[in-house]
């Protein structure tokens, strides 16, 4: 880091630049968000039904997320302010763009590459700016940035539906460009670069990062988490208004996930430090389960004040789970993996969280067609929020020991793993010495070596198979000798009797091409078996 470097994290001048990041991601995220109040006449205008119409949102959120994995590389190179102007540029062209639209194609289009692309240029950098600016506040901090989502939906949310009564679709969305642009301007000047950073090889470490378990364990997850997440936030408003709610009463559940995320979102992330983000952020994906058993509940209550009530407890857990799991996630990258890279490694996992967001709105609208209800939509979000908590439950909670790992000031290193004794395995043949190496076997045969009679019993000894003495194997260190041509060689030196299986005397002679020896044989143990036979 650079002198005085320090200094500046936890600074003032920190806190207004996540401010800022804030208002972008509120203007951002409200915006397309404010999708689902229109969707309704969207859908009786072009004569869709809920498919078409979510797969536009769909889209959108894919590119939102998934253009994450490029735009971390390019704010690891050239900074907000570019991507910021560029991305606020597309996202307002793109929304005044789609007020023009004269089929739905055109929206896949527009909407999705000009919302979705655009903003998501912006979107994760911001996130890693902040993680950047801060170290002893950092939960703190990503919990702000991250409640700017929140707010966006509690305060675009009706406004789009008071926009759409006066103005229609079309005129609501050129209003909510002009307010958008606005906004990012605004957020241009307060944001400013955090304090640079020595980070070493940052590609090394991101190749180490993807390499880890932890890191496909939040991947995998963020596929799930996104996948019901967004499916309900695409659908819960059409939803909604198809089991009998008023469009006001709908568009309301919008507001009260919204308002649940920024409480979720503060609350979580103040207690970061006691109990630790990575536990915290695992409670958060619990409740998604929880959320939507009590959505199912809902289409099986026939009053609308009872329905009602049920859908603002359901509005309301989501927006816990959904808002802490968004405010801590980057807090948790910078724990897991540090700081080195770190917008990369956010857009990779951005990345992952867009493919959930291209599957679940189409595939509960779709779902909801064919079936002509929204009851298994929402057991099927159900069950993929299951599938994700099981996913991330066994993630460790520990920094993961990279040797690139680079937290902020202060902080301690990952711990180490302890390097493991390795238990070396007792030959059963002495191994070569380091001044005798083991060359390569000889090419010559073995010869059996004829033992003295004497054996158990008064028997004559078996023969065993000894090698022949090889210049080339013998040991370099002792003189060659042709004295005794069966000498062992050196790496067989000194080894148990056992490895030298032994053979009868044929046997011995035909393996290795040689005539039986002959047997040295006492003369008077020879006289008395004789005498024994007569």
């Amino acid at each position: 880091m650079t002198a005085g470097g320090a200094t500046h994290l936890d600074s003032a001048r920190g806190w207004v630049s996540a401010c800022g990041a804030a208002l972008s991601v509120m203007a951002a995220f409200g915006t397309i968000y404010s999708f689902n109040a229109f969707a309704k006449s969207m859908s009786e205008e072009f004569g869709t039904g809920h498919g078409p119409i979510s797969l536009v949102f769909g889209i959108t959120v894919f590119l939102f997320f998934g253009s994450a994995v490029v735009s971390g590389r390019f704010y690891d190179r050239f900074g907000i302010a570019p991507l910021l102007i560029v991305g606020g540029s597309m996202f307002c062209g793109g929304l005044f763009a789609m007020s023009h639209v004269s089929v739905l194609w055109h929206g896949y289009v527009l909407f999705g590459v000009g919302l979705g692309f655009g903003g998501g240029i912006f979107n994760a950098p911001l996130f890693a700016l902040t993680a950047m600016w801060f170290a002893r506040h950092r939960a703190v901090a990503q919990g702000l940035v991250a409640t700017g989502s929140g707010l966006g939906v509690v305060l675009f949310a009706p406004l789009a539906q008071w926009l759409l009564e006066i103005y229609g679709w079309r005129g609501g969305m050129r209003v909510l460009a002009v307010l958008s642009a606005g906004i990012f301007a605004a957020a241009l000047f307060m944001i400013k670069r955090p304090p640079k950073m020595e980070m070493g090889d940052p590609q090394r470490h991101r190749a180490l990062v993807v390499r880890s378990v932890p890191f496909w364990q939040m991947a995998v997850s963020g596929v799930f988490f996104t996948a019901a997440v967004i499916g309900s936030l695409g659908s819960v408003v059409t939803f909604a208004q198809d089991d009998g709610l008023p469009a006001r009463a709908a568009v309301a559940l919008l507001t009260v996930i919204g308002f649940a995320s920024v409480v979720g979102r503060m609350a979580l992330t103040s207690m970061a430090r006691p109990l630790g983000s990575v536990r915290l952020l695992k409670i958060a994906f619990f409740g998604l389960p929880v959320a939507f058993a009590v959505w199912f509940a809902t289409t099986r209550v026939g009053g609308l004040e009872a329905k009602f009530v049920l859908l603002i407890v359901f509005a309301s857990i989501l927006g816990v789970s959904y808002g802490g799991f968004v405010a801590l996630l980057g807090d948790v990258t910078a724990h897991l993996f540090g700081l080195a890279g770190i917008g990369a490694v956010m857009g990779l996992l951005f990345f992952s969280a867009g493919t959930g967001a291209l599957i679940g709105p189409p595939l509960m609208g779709f779902t909801a067609d064919a079936t002509g209800g929204i009851g298994l939509s929402i057991a099927i979000a159900g069950v993929i929020a299951a599938v994700g908590v099981a996913v991330l439950l066994p993630m460790t909670r520990h920094p993961v020991p990279l040797p690139t790992y680079i937290g902020p000031p202060g902080a301690p290193p990952p711990p180490r793993p302890a390097p493991l004794a390795a238990e070396v395995p007792r030959p059963l043949v002495p191994q070569p010495s380091a001044a005798a190496p083991l060359a390569a076997p000889s090419s010559r045969p073995l010869a059996p070596r004829p033992l003295a009679a004497g054996g158990p019993n008064g028997k004559p000894a078996v023969p065993m198979i000894r090698p022949v003495d090889d210049p080339v194997t013998a040991d370099p260190s002792l003189a060659p000798t042709t004295a005794d041509p069966l000498l062992l060689s050196a790496p067989l030196r000194g080894a148990p009797p056992e490895v030298f299986w032994p053979l009868p005397a044929d046997g011995a002679a035909q393996r290795n091409g040689l005539e039986t020896p002959d047997l040295v044989v006492d003369v008077a143990d020879e006289e008395r078996d004789e005498a024994r036979r007569n």
